[in-house]
């Protein structure tokens, strides 16, 4: 279990196990957002819904219907999620419960509540309105009914990862192991304070009128990361699946936190020379939507996951961070290091490297590698077995294709739209940069064409 830095024994149960009061918290996010030039996403713009729709071809479009049931772990714990979504929601009690109507009290009492339901991290952010989906993948409006989220994380497991690949047969079962726990916590949350007599609903992988990325970034759980679509958290990484419940009931908002994530993830380009379909960029970030992101090739990504010939879905880039430690002394001094002394970060970054961290550890290596076909589960033709590629060099030339929302399928398109990907590779390459966003916002150059 390795050693630990700080004492739990007195340590108040809403601030949680891992010390993110520790963590400098802001006014403003590490990543650039220009509110009111943030695009509300309709759902079918997902990409697992874009998959669905035959939008990145037939090959996705069919691995999209098995990718995760293909396991049959993965199968049984999705089983179990899909018999949640219908209690995600509810009536509100019709009178208020006897309780403090102070936000901090009732901030600390919903996290201490979180805590005590097995949640590894919980924030609290204001639910601003481009965090919720426009439209559900029926095509009907999604009102935004709530002023708060709580956001949930969930640890995936060190362990099991350490011992994966991160694109082999137990993948898709580490995610779906955090979503079932995440899910299941958020629902008993959303329902308790719906009994209080506050209006509340959860919101999972399997049905969720919020986007969680952007909800946790403004609860302070971690910074955007060179993953792209992912925030990363300083004591867990990447490793992490979230849920959400949103709700009316009055609540102390969270600041974003700055660790240095982003001096780091400039320095680093492990997670986009490890990723077995190229889809995270090596560069510098674009904006993409009214924000700044290392924005990666989703089409590629979800192409991967769908289909990942040898393994159930994919998580490599979380497996190969280097921010994906736990529990040695070693490991939390090198937290410290990375997040107070700055100049420290590119020499931590090539010792990770040298002290081979992302090769698999056969010592907690405990599931089968199974296939289920057509209902018979055996041993899969092909299992992922990947260790480090330290040799591997930048690509040349670009080949990152992005959707901007000018050519997102509309919000009731039920048939294909397939994606021009050499205009996505142009539209890549045009993107404005950060510091042209900066700039254009205070008035130094000319509006946005």
């Amino acid at each position: 279990m390795g050693l630990s830095i700080f004492s739990k024994r007195k340590r108040p149960l809403h601030l949680g196990s891992y010390p993110m009061e520790k963590i400098k918290r802001v006014d403003e996010t590490t990543t650039l957002i220009i509110d009111d030039e943030v695009q509300r996403t309709p759902a079918r713009v997902n990409g697992f819904f874009r998959a669905r729709f035959g939008d990145f071809g037939e090959k996705a479009q069919s691995g999209v219907k098995r990718f995760v049931i293909k396991s049959p772990l993965s199968a049984a714990m999705r089983h179990n999620i899909d018999q949640l979504v219908p209690i995600q929601g509810g009536e509100a009690a019709a009178e208020k419960a006897p309780i403090p109507n102070d936000p901090q009290k009732l901030s600390e009492h919903i996290k201490a509540l979180s805590y005590f339901l097995d949640s590894d991290l919980t924030g609290i952010c204001e639910a601003k309105d481009y965090c919720w989906y426009s439209h559900d993948l029926k095509g009907n409006e999604i009102e935004v009914k709530h002023k708060y989220a709580i956001v949930l994380v969930i640890d995936q497991g060190f362990h099991t990862m350490d011992s994966a690949s991160g694109d082999d047969w137990i993948s898709s079962a580490q995610s779906f192991r955090a979503y079932l726990r995440g899910a299941e916590i958020a629902n008993v949350i959303a329902d308790y304070i719906r009994r209080l007599g506050y209006d509340a609903r959860s919101h999972t992988n399997m049905d969720s009128q919020v986007q969680h990325v952007p909800l946790s970034l403004l609860a302070g759980l971690g910074e955007m990361s060179r993953i792209g679509e992912m925030i990363l958290n300083p004591f867990i990484g990447p490793r992490l699946k979230t849920a959400v419940v949103t709700t009316d009931m009055p609540l102390e908002i969270d600041k974003p936190i700055d660790f240095g994530l982003q001096d780091f993830c400039n320095k680093c380009q492990k997670c986009a020379r490890e990723c077995p379909c190229g889809a995270i960029p090596w560069g510098e970030k674009i904006m993409y939507n009214g924000y700044e992101t290392w924005k990666p090739d989703s089409e590629a990504c979800t192409k991967y996951r769908t289909t990942n010939p040898g393994g159930s879905a994919c998580g490599r880039c979380m497996k190969m961070c280097p921010w994906n430690k736990e529990g040695l002394m070693q490991h939390r001094l090198a937290i410290w290091m990375a997040i107070k002394l700055p100049f420290t970060r590119r020499f931590l970054i090539w010792l990770d490297d040298v002290w081979k961290y992302g090769e698999r550890n056969p010592d907690n290596r405990w599931w089968f590698d199974l296939e289920t076909i057509e209902g018979k589960t055996g041993v899969p033709v092909k299992t992922n077995e990947r260790d480090l590629n330290l040799g591997k060099k930048p690509p040349k030339g670009n080949r990152f294709a992005v959707y901007t929302p000018d050519v997102w399928p509309a919000f009731d398109a039920k048939e294909t739209i397939r994606t021009d990907r050499k205009d996505g590779q142009a539209r890549y390459l045009a993107a404005e940069k950060p510091a042209e966003a900066k700039d254009r916002v205070a008035g130094k150059t000319g509006a946005k064409s």
